[in-house]
C-alpha cells in the first residue's frame, strides 16, 4: 500500500472542506426537522398529496342526499376539535366549528365531503385533511308503510329504493294483504311522476309487471290494500276467516270448506247456512246452502261474497236459521276482532 505526504497547505485545504461538508449537514438537517413540524409538515403531505392527486378519502354514504333533520357525524383523525355530530338545519345547514355554516342539504355524502375538506383549506385551518362524513341519524328522506303488512311504519331510505325492498323492510305482506298497493306521493315529486300511483302487486310478484316496481320517494305513503275476507265457521276442521287477495277470480263454497280442512266428522251438510250482508249494508240474508247436494254435483257450487260467512251446523238438534245465523255472526265478529283463524287463500 502506497502513501502520499500531504503538505502543511494540503492538510488546511482539506479541513476547510471537511468542516464545509459538516455544516451544509447539519442545515439540512435542522431543514427537515424545521419542515416536519407543525404546518410545514402539513405542506410536506400536501406536496406529496397533489403529485398523486388523490379524491378525499373515508367517504361512507356517498349515495345518500342528505337533508333537513339528518345528524351528519364528521371525524377528522388528526383534528378531532372539528369532529361530531350535527344535525342539518331547516335551511340545509351543518354548523361546524371554527368554520361556521357549511351546506348540507341536496348534497351526498362526497360531495359533503368535499365541501369540508374545502371549507378547512380555505379558512388556512388544515391543509389537505381526511374527512370522514357519515349519516348518524336519518330523517329528511323516510316512507311510510300502511295497511295490510306485517310491521307498519315510517322507514328511513337511506339509498336508492324500489316498492318491493320497502315491503320487505315492512316484513312482508300480512295474511290479509289485497292485490293493491297505492303510494301516495307528498316529498318532492317530479313534473313527470303521477302524484298517486296504483300497483297490482299480484302481476308485481308473478313478474308481470317489472315497471311496478317503482323507486319510492321521501315523504311517500305506501298503502297495502286489505283483501276481501270470508269466513268458514262450525263444524270444520279449521274454522276462521280467509282472505283472498285476487277477488276477481271468486271462491266457491266447496272451495271455502276446503280452506278450512274439510268438513269434521259430526257435520250436518245438508243443513248449512250462508249469512250475507244486504246490499244496503243495514242487514244480513240467509240463505241454506246444501253442501251434501253440492258434493254430489246435484247442485251448483255458489261463488262467495267478500265477508260471507259459511257456518257448518253439527249433527246434534236442528237450530233455526236465527239461531245459526247469531252463532255465525258472533263466530265473524271474534274472528275480525282477534284475528282468530285468520289466513290467506292460496
Amino acid at each position: 500500500m502506497a502513501y502520499r505526504l500531504v503538505s502543511a497547505k494540503g492538510r488546511l485545504r482539506i479541513a476547510l472542506i471537511c468542516v464545509a461538508m459538516c455544516s451544509v449537514e447539519c442545515f439540512a438537517q435542522q431543514r427537515i426537522g424545521g419542515v416536519t413540524n407543525g404546518s410545514s409538515r402539513d405542506a410536506v403531505r400536501h406536496n406529496a398529496t397533489d403529485e398523486l392527486s388523490h379524491v378525499p378519502l373515508g367517504v361512507t354514504v356517498s349515495d345518500y342526499t342528505f337533508g333537513p333533520g339528518d345528524i351528519v357525524t364528521i371525524s377528522i383523525d388528526e383534528a378531532p376539535e372539528f369532529s361530531g355530530a350535527f344535525e342539518v338545519s331547516n335551511d340545509g345547514y351543518i354548523a361546524l366549528p371554527y368554520v361556521g355554516q357549511i351546506r348540507a342539504a341536496g348534497l351526498n355524502g362526497l360531495e359533503l365531503t368535499q365541501s369540508v375538506v374545502a371549507n378547512l383549506t380555505k379558512k388556512e385551518l388544515l391543509v389537505d385533511p381526511i374527512v370522514n362524513v357519515g349519516i348518524g341519524e336519518y330523517h329528511s328522506r323516510t316512507v311510510q308503510v300502511l295497511g295490510a303488512v306485517t310491521r307498519p311504519t315510517e322507514y328511513p331510505l337511506q339509498r336508492p329504493t324500489r316498492l318491493l325492498d320497502v315491503l320487505s323492510r315492512a316484513g312482508g305482506l300480512a295474511p290479509n294483504a289485497g292485490n293493491m298497493v297505492t303510494i301516495a306521493r307528498q316529498g318532492d315529486v317530479p313534473s313527470s311522476t303521477s302524484s298517486v300511483v296504483t300497483i297490482d302487486l299480484s302481476k308485481l310478484v308473478r313478474g308481470e309487471d317489472p315497471v311496478g316496481n317503482v323507486e319510492v320517494l321521501g315523504g311517500d305513503v305506501v298503502s297495502v290494500s286489505i283483501a276481501p275476507i270470508i269466513y268458514v265457521l262450525g263444524a270444520v276442521n279449521r274454522p276462521g276467516g280467509f282472505a283472498f287477495s285476487d277477488p276477481g277470480s271468486g271462491i266457491t263454497a266447496l272451495q271455502a270448506i276446503a280452506l278450512a280442512e274439510g268438513l269434521k266428522s259430526v257435520a250436518a251438510p245438508k243443513r248449512c247456512l250462508l249469512v250475507r250482508t244486504s246490499p244496503d249494508g243495514k242487514g244480513s240474508e240467509r240463505v241454506p246452502i246444501n253442501v251434501a247436494s253440492i258434493l254430489s254435483k246435484k247442485s251448483a257450487d255458489p261463488f262467495l261474497q267478500p265477508n260471507d260467512i259459511l257456518y257448518v251446523p253439527d249433527s246434534g238438534p236442528k237450530k233455526t236459521l236465527e239461531a245459526m245465523g247469531r252463532i255465525a255472526e258472533g263466530g265473524a265478529i271474534g274472528a275480525a276482532t282477534y284475528g282468530i283463524g285468520l289466513r290467506a287463500a292460496q
